[in-house]
């Protein structure tokens, strides 16, 4: 069974706002260059004397979790706006 493209237009909005607010908090609580700087240390690490290929599985392997993960705020976002729920606290 196919998702409905709107839904899945609705599901990259919501994702792409809670990661907007995710990145403000982190801007006003000052972390956001520690981030910045942990992520290009890491990002440096990863590529130290590995061939390019395995990087790039790797790096291939983390954005699809990460879309995962995405994709199912999404959706709890959306069933929540739906259904009348709000957050928990």
């Amino acid at each position: 069974m196919g998702r409905d493209p709107l839904e899945i237009r609705e599901d990259i909005t919501l994702a792409g706002r809670a990661l907007t607010d995710a990145v403000d908090g982190l801007r006003r609580r000052g972390w956001l260059p520690l981030l910045t700087l942990g992520g290009a240390l890491a990002a440096g690490l990863l590529m130290r004397r590995r061939p390019v290929r395995e990087v790039a599985d790797r790096s291939r392997s983390v954005v699809d979790r990460t879309l995962q993960v995405a994709t199912a705020l999404a959706a709890l976002e959306r069933y929540r706006k739906r259904s009348g729920r709000r957050r928990a606290a």
